[in-house]
């Protein structure tokens, strides 16, 4: 099964899609770890079941309140 067949993946997959304009740098962020959540990436968030927050720190990222 690839990632992006989790709903919740593809739902970040997108959000980060739209920020950065290009799929491949999309789906590589999803493994990179992630300071602000203490070095998880994006995939060990979703699968503990964080999406949710996730998808808060893309929309603050996205408005320039992160980064």
């Amino acid at each position: 099964m690839a990632i992006v067949d989790d709903l919740r993946v593809r739902r970040v997959l997108q959000a980060v899609e739209a920020i950065s304009g290009d799929r491949d740098k999309a789906v590589a962020w999803l493994q990179e770890p992630l300071v602000t959540f203490g070095g998880k990436t994006a995939l060990e968030l979703v699968a503990e079941g964080r999406t949710d927050d996730l998808l808060g720190y893309l929309a603050s990222f996205e408005s320039g309140y992160v980064g």
